[in-house]
């Protein structure tokens, strides 16, 4: 089996997306999350976890309910309209089901 992708959390732009799955904080980090994770193997973490399980207000907001864009880098797809707290951004990647983004959030997804 081929190794799961990680989902990339970014620093920043922080602003409020909405809650996070957790359901304790607020989601302030943008994430990007393989969508392999969607078509083959999510990682158990993930959903034990309810990483990126928010309702992100870019997701649901205007006339379409599943408002995600696909994202390209580095030869991997993600999708974008996700987030976390920084709590679980933490968590996810001490667990390595994610990483931090050496660069910054996209300017197209913004």
């Amino acid at each position: 089996m081929p190794p799961v992708n990680k989902a990339i959390v970014f620093l920043g732009p922080e602003d409020c997306y909405g809650p996070c799955g957790c359901g304790m904080d607020m989601a302030i980090l943008p994430v990007l999350v393989p969508k392999d994770w969607y078509l083959e193997e999510c990682p158990p973490e993930v959903a034990n976890d309810f990483f990126c399980m928010g309702e992100d207000f870019r997701r649901i907001c205007g006339f379409s309910i599943n408002n995600v864009f696909e994202y390209e880098m580095n030869g991997v797809e993600y999708f974008a309209n996700f987030s976390c707290c920084r709590e679980c951004a933490e968590r996810a990647v001490s667990q390595g089901y994610a990483v931090w983004a050496d660069r910054d959030y996209p300017m197209s997804l913004r």
